[in-house]
């Protein structure tokens, strides 16, 4: 039950765990967002050196 009680962060709670939650959100759409550039980024190296054999 301390568990509980150590995450209520008394009147403050909702805007910790809002803060929390759009922390979680960005770093998340950031890494995906990054996963995919560098995918994209690699076709095109890949697309562009293969031509140039």
């Amino acid at each position: 039950m301390e568990i509980f009680t150590l995450l209520a962060f008394d009147k403050y709670a909702s805007y910790i765990w809002f803060s929390y939650g759009l922390t979680f959100i960005t770093i998340a759409h950031l890494f995906i967002r990054t996963k995919s550039i560098h995918r994209d980024t690699i076709k095109q190296l890949r697309s562009k050196y293969l031509r140039d054999l």
